[in-house]
């Protein structure tokens, strides 16, 4: 039986402890008037005797390796019990063991990162198969060198994991006699709570798929997970929920509404409950990925740059134009320089702005300047809007990205 590194029943909870939990719980609702007991129970922790969660990520096959390489990063951070990965890991289909040896190790180097979380693999027709798309006992082998059997199975606390191949040489798209007995052999023996299983081809495309479906029924397996034709999709039969996954292998249709879209799937366990959460690749960031400064200086910026209203000083008429002075008290409030660049305009494009062209500003830490400003329009065009100067100010974050943030200063003309 194959483990991962780390399969430990964790130490029950006395029942009396349990017991003792809840009355606290329900004792609290007591003197709380108006708060309901099912809260109160939550609002109390209790200990799961078997709590844990694990990944399950689909097919990869070299598609899009930047992209595979960031889901590696996600699960890292995620941190889960073990990962399993449901086939097609490399791009194979070739004869040239020693590419196929090269492959392999390009793989190891992009799931190195996991290091400690344990990896279980699931072997795929891409993994397997030849130049004539065959399965091949020379590929076979060196499968083996690199992961092991082909199928195997291990228990985790409260849980059977059954890994199964269906590409195996001259058994293409089936589970063979020899796999199914020893799979028959597995479940029979199976005490614990859940049973999870995992192969790369879709079940209900093998050769002998309503035997398996009934043989998983009857040993009241709760998922079966696999990959291969690179989307998503989830069904329920019988109490089994059948899930297709794909982490970052090309897809042959694009709307994400029908399961075309690169992710990895979170399985947590807590006693007798189960559940999956679909999470979408680039969803997860690392904890570090925002600085305090980065924030903290754009807020003070948003508040303390300029006012969001500019009372307009009226100027004599003159050559048929009115005109008002706009001034525009720039304030800097934090401990960088920063770069202003400064377009006014309006809705209805009737005001008119001098000087027309605006230099960028240099502001340096803390500091402050006033930019003058002249808006004006003649008699036959009279506008029914404001003049708007728009600041925008590039601001560079401390892992180097730049974004940029632009405040808006709207003239108040007392008409």
């Amino acid at each position: 039986m194959h483990r991962p590194m780390a399969t430990h029943r964790s130490a029950a909870r006395p029942v009396a402890h349990r017991l003792q939990l809840l009355a606290l719980a329900l004792l609290g609702s007591a003197l709380l008037p108006g708060v309901n007991p099912a809260f109160a129970q939550v609002a109390t922790p209790v200990v799961a005797d078997d709590e844990f969660h694990f990944v399950v990520l689909g097919d990869s096959q070299f598609h899009d390796p930047a992209g595979f390489n960031r889901i590696i990063d996600d699960v890292k951070l995620l941190s889960p019990a073990f990962v399993i990965q449901v086939g097609d890991m490399i791009r194979g289909y070739t004869d040239d063991l020693v590419k196929i040896r090269g492959e392999w190790n390009r793989f190891r180097l992009q799931i190195a990162p996991l290091a400690p979380i344990a990896f279980m693999p699931v072997p795929g027709n891409h993994d397997l198969y030849n130049a004539s798309r065959k399965a091949d006992l020379e590929l076979e082998k060196v499968y083996r060198e690199y992961w092991g059997a082909t199928y195997y199975s291990f228990d985790y606390q409260n849980s059977l994991f059954v890994v199964l191949n269906t590409d195996a040489p001259a058994q293409e798209n089936r589970i063979d006699s020899e796999q199914w007995a020893w799979l028959n052999r597995t479940l029979n023996a199976a005490s614990e709570q859940h049973v999870f299983v995992f192969m790369h081809r879709p079940p209900n495309t093998l050769d002998n798929a309503e035997a398996l479906h009934e043989l998983l029924r009857e040993h009241r397996v709760r998922y079966v997970f696999y990959g291969h034709h690179h989307h998503y999709h989830f069904d329920e039969r019988d109490g089994i929920r059948y899930v297709m996954t794909n982490a970052a292998a090309n897809s042959a249709l694009s709307q994400e509404s029908l399961g075309s879209f690169d992710h990895l799937l979170q399985v947590s366990v807590r006693d007798s409950t189960t559940r999956l959460a679909v999470v979408r690749a680039d969803a997860i960031e690392n904890p570090e990925f925002v600085h305090p400064s980065d924030n903290y200086d754009l807020f003070n910026i948003s508040r303390k740059l300029v006012a969001r209203k500019i009372p307009l000083l009226e100027v004599a008429e003159g050559d048929g134009s009115y005109r008002w002075q706009m001034p525009l008290h720039l304030k800097n409030p934090t401990q960088r320089s920063l770069d202003l660049f400064i377009q006014c305009t309006s809705k209805d494009g009737r005001w008119q702005f001098s000087p027309r062209s605006i230099e960028p500003v240099r502001l340096g830490a803390e500091s402050s300047t006033i930019v003058q400003l002249e808006a004006s329009y003649t008699r036959e065009r009279q506008p029914e809007s404001s003049p708007i100067c728009l600041i925008r100010v590039p601001i560079q974050k401390r892992d180097g990205e730049w974004v940029d943030y632009t405040a808006e200063a709207e003239g108040q003309l007392d008409r």
